[in-house]
């Protein structure tokens, strides 16, 4: 089943509660340089929980969808965090998690989670993104010393 997600969000959550997979385009810039605007699309199943590092489409604490990183677990939440940002968001649990990605389709080509090649592309991008993270945070921390 191929969707975009903004106008068929009923039809993904329906399509994967019956245990089928679904694919989508994405869409925006936060997943850059994994999956770019339009054209890339990503292959989701239902999800029971997410475990560390997967990509999942959730509701925010916020009310939005996002297909984002899990960078963090914390009191049967989740943090998430697109892998081309450097704020966090927050999805409250399981009841907020439509799915998770089994695999993506760039320029064409199909890349399981499972690949050597993806799992190579997740350890160096969360390495990048943790140091990224830390240095965005000290350089916040640095502008508000220097304003006072």
């Amino acid at each position: 089943m191929s969707n975009s997600l903004s106008s068929n969000l009923p039809d993904i959550k329906k399509t994967l509660a019956q245990g089928k997979l679904v694919e989508f385009e994405t869409h925006g810039f936060s997943m850059i340089p994994l999956l770019h605007d339009g054209g890339d699309k990503v292959i989701l199943k239902k999800s029971v929980s997410l475990k560390l590092n997967d990509v999942a489409l959730c509701k925010t604490d916020e009310g939005r969808y996002v297909l984002h990183r899990v960078i963090d677990l914390n009191n049967g939440g989740y943090t998430l965090m697109g892998d081309n940002c450097v704020t966090s968001e927050r999805c409250a649990g399981d009841d907020d998690v439509v799915g998770v990605a089994v695999g993506f389709i760039r320029r064409g080509k199909m890349i399981s989670v499972d690949s050597k090649r993806y799992r190579f592309y997740v350890r160096h991008r969360v390495l990048f993104l943790k140091l990224w993270r830390s240095f965005w945070h000290l350089a916040d921390s640095l502008v508000k010393i220097f304003r006072r």
